[in-house]
């Protein structure tokens, strides 16, 4: 323990959600009470930080990863397959190596374990993490809604590479399709707070969220079905610099000529179509020809993976009150099948959270 000489008492074992074979969580997913806790960081050699996890955001790839993924896959999964990407929680202990504000005891933080640890099965759906320092960021002890710092990595870190991508500044006009999810209502914020116009697009049952993030306008998709031809209508002579869609809807790209300007973008983080046919879309809305049928319209489609800059970044506008990221729904630690279901649904407002810590 890099402050003091003392090494802080640990429980040998902790409990974690451990997947135990392929399928969705209701069947593969198992509460264990007896995993290893992971070793203290110590010493000049170590940068790592062992956290007490306080809240895990879930997201929706999980469940699609556990129903993809054998149960065993040697030698890239080899223990318990623990789930997750992020998390809030507060510090035990950490090595010299660490940041400096990450090395404290009893430290606020929020951190994510890297997408290839994830899909080996090292996640965070524990009661303790180890994770490199610089995986581990600073949040202020004025923020106290720690289910919702739990999500600025994933949704924050998307949403900010979105709107650098596109480029949003004062004066663009942007729709977003699926604001009211996790990531499109951090967006719609961050859109915002860069002066742009906000046309929001979600169910009409999340109109007054969606509101309350500040969209100039709103749409219900399912009353206005589809989607594509109102927009055509309403906003073919006022086109948008960008569509921003956190859904993945390729018929929104299809027809984006008719309410996209000629040197806008569709930018994509959604997949909404399965895993597969949304990357054979990406090929085709790529590098398919206009004289092959192509659309005339830039297509952009990223990976996210969570950036400590980034969640730096968003942290401080959530403590400035700028920002907030919007729960859904929060599960005791016994319950996060449950959650996994709230996710299912896609209905969910925000993030859908466990609730790790007990007390």
């Amino acid at each position: 323990m890099s402050s003091t000489d003392q090494t802080p008492s640990v429980p040998a074992t902790m409990r974690a959600w451990v997947r135990r074979r392929r399928g969705p969580a209701s069947t593969a997913l198992e509460l264990s009470t007896n995993i290893p806790t992971p070793t203290v960081p110590q010493g000049p050699s170590s940068s790592d930080v062992l956290i007490r996890v306080s809240h895990v955001s879930l997201q929706f790839s999980s469940e699609m990863t556990m129903k993809l993924l054998p149960a065993s896959l040697p030698p890239l999964i080899t223990g318990p397959w623990i789930p997750e990407l992020e998390l809030s929680g507060e510090v035990v202990a950490a090595g010299e190596g660490a940041p400096a504000e990450v090395r404290t005891p009893g430290t606020h933080v929020i951190a994510f374990q890297s997408i290839p640890s994830v899909i080996a099965g090292r996640g965070v759906l524990a009661e303790y993490v180890r994770l490199p320092g610089g995986n581990v960021a600073r949040i202020d002890a004025s923020v106290v809604d720690m289910a919702a710092a739990s999500g600025i990595n994933g949704a924050g870190s998307t949403a900010l590479k979105m709107i650098r991508t596109a480029g949003v500044h004062e004066g663009h006009t942007v729709l977003v399709n699926g604001a009211s999810g996790s990531v499109g209502s951090v967006l719609v914020q961050l859109c915002k707070l860069r002066g742009a116009r906000v046309v929001g697009v979600a169910s009409g049952g999340n109109e007054e969220m969606v509101r309350s993030l500040g969209v100039d306008e709103f749409i219900d998709y399912r009353k206005h079905d589809p989607l594509p031809a109102y927009l055509e209508q309403h906003y073919g002579d006022k086109p948008f610099d960008f569509v921003l869609d956190c859904v993945g809807s390729q018929a929104l790209f299809v027809h984006s000529p008719a309410y996209l300007k000629p040197e806008g973008a569709v930018i994509n983080i959604g997949a909404l179509e399965s895993f597969s046919r949304t990357a054979f879309n990406v090929l085709l809305n790529r590098w398919l020809p206009t004289w092959l049928g192509g659309v005339p319209r830039r297509y952009v489609m990223f990976s996210t993976p969570p950036r400590r800059d980034d969640a730096v970044y968003v942290a401080r506008l959530v403590e400035e009150g700028r920002l907030r990221v919007p729960v859904d729904s929060v599960f005791d630690m016994e319950d996060a099948v449950r959650a996994y279901e709230r996710i299912a649904t896609k209905r969910a407002r925000g993030k859908v959270v466990v609730k790790v810590r007990s007390d």
